[in-house]
């Protein structure tokens, strides 16, 4: 690592706000030779060095030489050398603890009587030089005769140069020497002398990016091998300090084959995003190490504020596109980041993924865990398999992947800047008076300002910044921003790690609102960004400047010229508060734009109203989404909804755009983005700004029942995500508002339900008690459709609490009214004619399973296969009616894993090949992937996990063993307790005999864990939940398990 200033050791890397353009913006002399570079190092030190930096610098018209090419019989090298640094355009010069080789006397005379003014040029050297031998080696030669030359050079030593002991990777070949040590010493005091530049170097990677960096003047440009889109990373610092460890552990990362993914966490404006950003415009001046290909994507641009829910739907559709998926929209989108997972990690990629926490639970219970089953999917897979990295910033820990950490997996918390570092900032910034004097970056009282504010980066620029443009950059004014406020005024968990930063951003607020008249329409800039949650389009802020004013928010813009809104902004963008990007959206850094937000909020409620309602307009207004949009086609209108509920336009928002536009309606075949999307995420982002406290309270500006629908709805995406804690308070809230307004038809819907989710959770005697409420409530009703379906649901609870013949009863009645309403179907249709045929099934399922573990099967073997033959009968035709009433994806899929459960225990009971099975559970897991109902994928990983262990394939990629994971990894989320003594009931059965045992860890971490522990773990929940429907399941395991060795 290379910094200007030694004492501190940092170093600073100029990086655009509108993205990498290193490469393209070197700005290059047109000349006809090949420009030159001279590389002088001992080679006996620091051979590798110059060896990657020879390949870094490569470039068609640039020729790099170093000493070794000089070496001739015959002649001299010292004058060799002289020759060409004399005529280079700049050289590159190491200062280690070797000197080299030293030059010949002959040569040096010679050498001094050519440049008698070599003394008066270089008065260090005067008393070396009276000598008839300095004693000066090679290296250092060529260092005096680049000084001599006034040719540019660029000099750097270790970072233990003043140290005893050693710390920089040297050649291996290298031997310590006090007196050469010493040697170097003096030249170095000579150099410095001279007033030359100088740096340190931590490593081989750092000191090449200091010198490309420091050489883009001179180089010429290079072409890259590969097409980068462009950067989607914002609010990058315009400098990065004090990061020297965390650029190391990049570097390594991304030359570690064995290294997956990179974790970068910490507090918001804590240089999370200008660290990644400056390591990869280091990568692209390196033509990005290797890479096959880039790819970022910020997702501070889905939205940081208020609602703390968002979707990463956009991201994958958009990422599968680049990847070169050939169906990019093809599959539920946990199938579509799998698929992802796969494309990425094949290849040498580079994947940045800035600002998850939007994805993330806040502190918590969940705290850490993605909110986006997507999300969570792709960095799973990337955590197991990468050829390349995938790196990730956030302000919350990664848990999904937390198995691979000090393995394939690197998570590391970015710490508040040193005081060292905090001052080198601050002085960078403009910070550089104390009084009248000024002072150097590691002054005292700017180490003491950084500790006042927590070396927070983001802070720490802007009141150097602010001081430099008010107070005559004097360090002793900071009290005047009145910094120490921020402990008082700032209290909270969420706003306490930032008041510093707001009393900062304070400060420049009442700088601007006292200044020039110019200064007024910079304000009005940062009050309209504070409306948004993404980096503001040039089509939104047109409208927002458009007349008539909106009083407090547009007054200095409304109407005003173009030229006056870009001077505004040009201003902004000079001073670091804003970026301008290439489509001329304007964004700031997410502190920046929260202040502005909670401001406006709540001294200027009217404007805040106002503009969101300006902008729920244009969006509404201009967007034109055809009859089949795609997700990124509805994005508009997403944001339409989010501003309209903050304009208080809740109802209207709600019914003309979410519902009419975004679900196509809520008949038949509305629910479009649900149904034929399979966008469950990006809905709820939505559905989350209808509420005052999500998922707890519908905001009063509804009607009771479109409350009531509203948690409905939500608790159903809820659900599907997985999310069943979550979806369990709105949907009880929505029932009992069901109730209140005797809504009987509702009402026995949502706790039919209440009692599936009930179901899965585990508490199967409530879901029991739920699903008889339902039936009352749909007998209410005297709707049929709703006795049917609700006799079902009860009939399904009985089923799983053991109650057998009740359970029958209930499915036969259920048909039977089924019947007498329809005169084409002779059986249950949809998810009911499912669970019927789950119901069906049992008795194969459990004659199966004793056929596998070798136990006496009950029941007569040729009646069990007819009766799976009459149900795979049965579930053609519910397909057969699905495809052509155009059915939701998860029905159909829940069909085809019907079909492929009938199969699989028929052809195992009358051992037949199992081969057609493969298709039947391949279709019913994808399409459960593709609707996203993670609550449900489950039942359909069992079945193929039971399949492929069948087969051989238990473990490794595409094995049993990876189904059973992945359901664990859901199902211990919900937490879906069902399924997690179904689990421990799969593995115990499948794998009891593979050595060692897949899962031999406890919970604390200790080994020894056997299958006959994953029996103990499947009775106490099926105990615990009177889950007594795999009792004779559970009971033949253990009767099978006294055998198991």
């Amino acid at each position: 690592m290379v910094t200007r200033e030694p004492s501190i050791r940092a170093w600073m890397c100029r990086w655009s706000l509108r993205g990498f353009r290193f490469l393209s913006e070197v700005r290059v002399s047109l000349m006809s030779a090949n420009k030159k570079l001279f590389l002088s190092a001992v080679s006996s030190e620091f051979e590798s060095y110059r060896q990657l930096l020879a390949g870094d610098l490569k470039r068609p018209t640039l020729d790099v030489a170093v000493q070794e090419d000089f070496f001739v019989s015959g002649g001299s090298t010292l004058q060799k050398l002289d020759d060409y640094i004399k005529a280079c355009d700049g050289v590159v010069h190491l200062i280690g603890k070797a000197t080299g080789a030293a030059a010949e006397v002959v040569a040096v005379r010679s050498l001094l009587e050519q440049y008698p003014d070599f003394a008066e040029r270089l008065p260090a050297l005067t008393d070396s030089l009276k000598q008839h031998d300095p004693g000066f080696s090679y290296t250092q030669w060529e260092a005096y005769l680049a000084i001599y030359h006034k040719r540019p050079i660029f000099i750097y030593r270790p970072n233990d140069f003043e140290l005893k002991e050693l710390s920089c990777p040297r050649e291996a070949r290298f031997v310590y020497d006090a007196a050469r040590d010493k040697s170097q010493q003096e030249h170095y005091q000579r150099i410095s002398e001279l007033g030359r530049d100088r740096g340190l170097f931590l490593n081989q990677e750092r000191l090449s990016s200091a010198v490309l960096r420091d050489l883009v003047e001179i180089l010429p440009r290079l072409e890259s091998r590969i097409e980068v889109p462009p950067t989607k990373l914002r609010h990058t610092a315009e400098v990065l300090i004090g990061r020297d460890e965390e650029l190391t552990m990049l570097d390594e990362a991304w030359n570690d084959p064995h290294k997956n993914v990179v974790v970068v966490r910490g507090k918001g404006g804590e240089g999370k995003t200008s660290l990644v950003a400056s390591w990869m415009a280091e990568l692209a001046m390196k033509d990005w190490r290797g890479a096959e290909c880039v790819f970022d994507w910020s997702f501070y641009s889905q939205g940081t504020r208020d609602k703390g829910t968002a979707s990463a739907e956009t991201f994958i559709v958009a990422a599968l596109e680049f990847f070169g998926d050939a169906d990019p929209n093809r599959g539920a989108f946990e199938e579509r980041a799998a698929r992802l997972a796969q494309l990425v990690g094949s290849k040498r990629c580079l994947l940045v993924l800035d600002g998850l926490e939007p994805l993330q639970y806040p502190p918590g219970p969940m705290h850490g865990q993605f909110t986006d089953k997507g999300m969570a999917a792709l960095l799973r897979g990337l955590a197991g398999q990468n050829a390349g990295l995938c790196v990730v910033t956030t302000r919350e820990k990664v848990d999904e992947i937390k198995q691979h950490y000090r393995k394939s997996a690197i998570d590391h918390p970015l710490e508040f800047l040193s005081p060292l570092a905090g001052a080198a900032l601050l002085h960078y910034a403009g910070a550089q008076r104390a009084g009248e004097k000024k002072i150097a970056a590691d002054d005292k009282e700017l180490q003491q300002a950084s500790i006042e504010v927590h070396g927070h980066a983001l802070t720490l620029f802007l009141i150097g910044q602010y001081l430099k443009l008010t107070e005559d950059r004097d360090i002793r004014r900071r009290d005047r921003m009145k910094l120490a406020d921020a402990e008082a005024e700032y209290k909270n968990d969420a706003t306490r790690p930032y008041g510093h930063a707001f009393k900062a951003i304070e400060a420049y607020e009442k700088w601007f609102e006292t200044g020039d008249e110019q200064a007024k329409p910079q304000l009005a800039v940062l009050r309209l960004l504070g409306l948004f949650d993404r980096p503001a389009s040039e089509g939104c802020l047109k409208a927002l400047r458009a007349e008539p004013k909106i009083s407090g928010l547009n007054d200095a813009l409304a109407g005003g010229s173009d030229k006056n809104w870009n001077i505004a902004l040009s201003r902004l963008q000079e001073i670091n508060l804003v970026g301008i990007k290439d489509d001329d959206s304007v964004d700031c850094h997410p502190l920046i734009r929260e202040y502005f937000a909670v401001q406006l909020k709540t001294k200027q409620p009217k404007a805040w109203r106002a503009g969101h309602k300006r902008l729920y307009e244009y969006l509404r207004d201009s967007t034109h989404e055809g009859d089949e949009p795609t997700l990124e086609d509805l994005q508009p209108l997403y944001q339409a909804v989010a501003h309209g509920c903050q304009a208080g336009l809740q109802q209207e928002a709600c019914d003309d755009v979410f519902i009419r536009r975004i679900w196509h309606g809520t008949g038949s075949n509305g629910f479009y983005t649900t149904r034929k999307l399979g966008a469950i995420a990006t809905d709820l982002v939505a559905l989350a700004y209808f509420y005052k406290t999500p998922w707890r309270q519908v905001s009063p500006t509804f009607a009771e029942p479109m409350q009531a629908s509203l948690m409905g709805v939500t608790a159903y995406r809820l659900r599907a995500l997985g999310r069943l804690k979550e979806a369990s308070e709105p949907m009880r809230a929505g029932l009992e508002s069901r109730v209140k307004l005797e809504s009987w038809e509702h009402a026995a819907v949502e706790a039919s339900n209440l009692s599936e989710l009930e179901l899965t959770m585990g508490e199967v005697a409530g879901a029991v008690g739920d699903a008889e409420r339902s039936v009352t409530y749909a007998d209410r009703s005297g709707d049929p459709w709703q006795k049917i379906g609700r006799r079902v649901a009860l009939a399904n609870a009985r089923n799983h609490l053991g109650f057998t013949e009740d359970a029958r009863t209930g499915f036969a009645e259920a048909e039977t009214i089924f019947k007498t309403q329809t005169s084409n179907r002779d059986c249950l249709v949809g998810a009911w004619g499912v669970h019927y045929c789950d119901f069906l099934l049992a008795p194969s399922e459990i004659a199966a399973w004793q056929l596998v573990q070798k136990l006496e099967i009950s029941g007569q073997r040729s009646a069990l296969i007819e009766e799976c033959r009459a149900v795979s009968q049965r579930a053609a035709k519910m397909l057969q009616w699905a495809e052509l009433t155009d059915a939701a994806i998860f029905e159909i899929a829940l069909d085809h894993l019907t079909l492929g459960r009938a199969a699989l225990y028929e052809r195992m009971l009358s051992g037949s090949s199992l081969v057609t099975c493969h298709s039947l559970l391949a279709d019913a897991v994808s399409g459960l992937r593709r609707a996203g109902q993670q609550f449900m994928l489950p039942r359909g990983l069992f079945t193929r996990a039971w399949l492929r262990s069948q087969g051989g394939q238990q473990t490794g990629r595409e094995s049993a063993q990876e189904d059973l994971d992945e359901a664990w990894e859901i199902a211990e989320r919900g937490p879906m307790r069902l399924h997690l003594a179904d689990i421990h009931l799969y593995r115990a059965r499948l794998f009891h005999a593979v050595k060692p045992y897949p899962w031999d860890k406890f919970p604390d971490g200790s080994e020894g864990r056997g299958p006959k522990d994953d029996l103990a773990d499947a009775r106490k929940l099926i105990e615990r939940c009177a889950y007594w429907r795999r009792k004779e399941e559970l009971e033949d395991a253990e009767e099978a398990s006294k055998n198991w060795k």
